[in-house]
């Protein structure tokens, strides 16, 4: 059996995740969650399984064993790319470089960076330079150091913006969950800086698929390497809208995805098609 670590498995992007690492009858999974931000019946269903265990808890308070971990998925963080204190960040920092202490020398982890880390850089690839202008992408651009500099072996995965399935747009963070959440409750929500940003939208389903198919030492960009204007997805959904404030968000940016695709990963459901069955739904 391997032991296998996630961490921020209450969130909606890990949630999906598990589902797919408890069909191996060969892991045994520590499931680790301060549930400050996830949903704690994403991951109910597995309290108590045979070879899942749940620990409400800071990954950086979750105790360092002698038996480390085969595999680590490391996917938690405060994903506020607005925050401007230091507590996300500080936050983010202290817990990847707790789980690099859990990994075994020849364990493999896997980090779910961000484009964040490229600020306002209208075309990227993996090579591009780091320039953030978040707390958030400076807290992912010190974390992947930190895992270089720890683990022999590390696969670094930079997201998209995600979407899909129980994504949680309560928090007005996510476009196209904040835009389901405002279609169920007949709300209108805000539009910030007049809706002209345009990002790269990838399924949560596709997401996972890489984090658990593809390997290497190096980082992989996972997007469309295709873009949408923020008001033309809120205008496609039928939401009630209004504008908001103008703010100092990232105003465009595209993933190239060809390293991925190189390694027989497609991408399935875009997000326009998502956003007509959101419409349909509500």
């Amino acid at each position: 059996m391997k032991k296998v670590l996630v961490t921020g498995a209450a969130g909606f992007i890990c949630s999906h995740l598990l589902e797919e690492l408890v069909k191996r009858n060969d892991y045994r999974i520590d499931i680790v969650d301060d549930l400050s931000t996830g949903n704690k019946e994403n991951v109910r269903k597995y309290f108590g399984g045979e070879n899942t265990r749940f620990y409400q808890c800071k990954i950086q308070d979750f105790p360092v064993l002698t038996d480390k971990y085969d595999i680590i998925y490391h996917l938690a963080a405060k994903a506020n790319t607005r925050a401007t204190g230091l507590v996300e960040f500080e936050d983010n920092i202290m817990a990847t470089e707790a789980v690099t202490k859990m990994l075994k020398p020849n364990g493999h982890i896997i980090f779910s960076s961000s484009c964040a880390v490229y600020g306002n850089q209208a075309i990227v690839i993996e090579e591009s330079p780091y320039q953030p202008i978040s707390t958030y992408g400076y807290s992912k651009w010190m974390n992947e150091l930190t895992i270089k500099a720890n683990c022999k072996n590390y696969t670094i995965f930079r997201f998209s913006n995600v979407f899909g399935e129980r994504q949680d747009g309560s928090n007005e963070m996510g476009l196209i969950g904040v835009i389901d959440y405002h279609l169920k409750q007949n709300r209108e929500m805000k539009v910030f800086n007049k809706g002209k940003n345009e990002r790269d939208y990838i399924y949560v389903k596709d997401v996972v698929k890489a984090l658990t198919t593809v390997r290497g030492n190096s980082p992989y960009q996972i997007g469309r390497f295709k873009t949408y204007e923020t008001l033309t997805l809120v205008n496609l959904s039928g939401v009630k809208w209004s504008y908001g404030a103008d703010n100092s968000e990232v105003d465009t940016i595209k993933l190239s995805n060809t390293k991925l695709l190189a390694t027989g990963w497609k991408p399935t459901l875009n997000v326009v098609d998502y956003i007509r069955g959101l419409n349909e739904k509500a």
